[in-house]
């Protein structure tokens, strides 16, 4: 978690008397770690974190008034009368967030919605209006928007099976059905790059890690075809729930982990598969899949392989050539490159 606050955050630090004695609930894309700094002032402290780094931060930072909850359903306190909704890249995954948690909010309830410009904070307005708020923007600086609102009626009940998305991909003779939720990679549809991957992949046997597996497209396709013991990791609350719909779709036996990077993971595998991230909200971000790289060969067995697909333009080879005896380009079509990696 990043201690020097994000510009969205410097914005807020102008208002911090907004959340005085408030019962407040924090979800969104958090960036930072701002909300430690309200602590003093609120009556509660709720936060819904869908990054299980972050949650692993505020559970090691308890305190009397703070709560923390890792899930893309999360359960808030009846008394809470305030929420803060760092906005989302994905338009989708803050409508999914106000349809979740507006209805647990006491009606009269203050909203406030941070964000900046160019990740589209402003269609706050036109999301919020659904719900008969009115949002105001209060303030503007480091091309942000600060915008509050009052939920003056009862929201809707949520029902989460209105917010899944299903698509089928083909896996030899047969057909995965897949399960995503707003906020998971490329959600409703199959991306490129996880298609190559597919195509390229050999017979597998024994036990295969998908790391970053989104909705589970990847490992529930191998444990389709073939017998093995298959794990499928996020770091997402929503992809985490996702594979474990789409798992249970296909009637497939899989472990689901919640995990930053590698952290939680404590064996080792015959084949690691990925289409690895590289961004967060709307920025680059190369640092995840470098670690992973770096920590990849040891959670492999003696002869065991890495298989990866990236956008033609990143330079892993460098670091994966550190770490490995042999790296072998299996395709390159100048936009995605598909490598598989030996001990």
């Amino acid at each position: 978690m990043n201690t020097s606050l994000h510009t969205t955050s410097q914005v807020l630090a102008r208002h911090d008397n907004l959340f005085a004695q408030q019962h407040l609930v924090v979800a969104g894309q958090l960036a930072d770690n701002y909300p430690l700094s309200l602590l003093e002032q609120v009556e509660s402290l709720q936060l819904c974190c869908t990054h299980y780094g972050h949650y692993r931060y505020y559970q090691a930072n308890q305190h009397r008034r703070l709560t923390s909850q890792f899930s893309a359903t999360p359960v808030i306190n009846p008394d809470s009368n305030a929420l803060l909704l760092f906005m989302p890249k994905a338009k989708q995954e803050a409508a999914y967030l106000f349809a979740q948690l507006l209805p647990q909010l006491q009606i009269g309830a203050s909203i406030f919605v941070v964000g900046e410009n160019r990740g589209g904070v402003k269609s706050c307005e036109k999301l919020l209006a659904e719900f008969g708020v009115k949002m105001n923007k209060i303030d503007s600086a480091r091309r942000c928007g600060l915008y509050h609102g009052e939920l003056t009626q009862a929201a809707p009940p949520f029902v989460a099976e209105q917010w899944q998305s299903e698509f089928t991909i083909p896996a030899d003779d047969k057909s995965l059905s897949v399960k995503s939720m707003p906020g998971v990679f490329n959600h409703g549809k199959l991306d490129y790059g996880s298609q190559l991957l597919l195509e390229q992949l050999p017979p597998m046997r024994g036990s295969v890690l998908d790391f970053g597996c989104g909705a589970g497209v990847i490992g529930a396709s191998l444990a389709l075809r073939y017998e093995i013991d298959i794990t499928l990791l996020d770091v997402s609350a929503f992809a985490v729930a996702s594979s474990r719909a789409t798992l249970a779709a296909n009637s497939l036996d899989g472990t689901v982990l919640a995990s930053d990077g590698l952290s939680e993971v404590g064996q080792r595998f015959d084949f690691i598969v990925t289409n690895p991230p590289f961004h967060a909200g709307i920025d680059t971000q190369y640092e995840t899949t470098e670690t992973f790289l770096i920590q990849a060969k040891q959670h492999l067995n003696a002869n065991g392989e890495l298989w990866l697909v990236a956008n033609s333009f990143l330079q892993y080879e460098a670091i994966i050539k550190q770490h490995f005896s042999r790296c072998e380009s299996k395709l390159d079509n100048k936009k995605f490159k598909i490598l598989r990696c030996c001990i």
